[in-house]
């Protein structure tokens, strides 16, 4: 049955909240990391934490955290009008993100997308924030996931993964 977005319920993740029956077959990295790791790095400040619940079934999850991205990378790639750049830009990191098993497909990860770009336009209002940033897997589906749901662009890649960003400055933003 699709799910109705507007149902959707967005929370910050809390230390009762029940995260044992999350299932992400497509990635035990992000199903231990939710279970084991998120609430921690909570408390230790490292990275926040927020969840999805459509009823009471917890579907989804993005983490984030602050980070930078080195300027030689951005001014490789992108065309920015900066008469002196500094060494690095800061970036609102988006450092995980899962849907479900069951409920992937239909819109939640494009909803969850919305989120990190509000929050990251509030920051850009209090902070300094150019880009939102991601380490994306070298998974096609992946990748096509972040150009489609942002515009993301590649700027660097490694072994593990392929470093995609966003210019806050190039999104229109109410």
């Amino acid at each position: 049955m699709p799910v109705d977005i507007n149902n959707l319920v967005f929370s910050k993740l809390a230390e009762t909240t029940d995260v044992s029956t999350f299932r992400c077959s497509d990635s035990d990295d992000l199903q231990d990391f939710l279970r084991s790791a998120a609430k921690v790095n909570q408390v230790q400040k490292i990275s926040t934490t927020y969840v999805v619940h459509l009823g009471p079934e917890l579907i989804a999850f993005f983490s984030l955290s602050m980070g930078c991205i080195k300027s030689d990378f951005v001014n490789r790639k992108m065309t920015l009008e900066m008469d002196d750049p500094p060494n690095s830009y800061p970036a609102l990191l988006l450092a995980r993100i899962a849907t479900r098993d069951g409920y992937r497909g239909q819109g939640i990860g494009r909803e969850m997308m919305k989120r990190v770009f509000s929050m990251a336009f509030d920051l850009t209002e209090q902070i300094g924030c150019r880009f939102v940033k991601v380490d994306a897997k070298k998974d096609p589906r992946t990748i096509r996931f972040y150009e489609k749901n942002g515009g993301f662009v590649r700027i660097h890649e490694n072994n593990d993964s392929i470093q995609m960003v966003v210019d806050l400055t190039k999104i229109p933003h109410e």
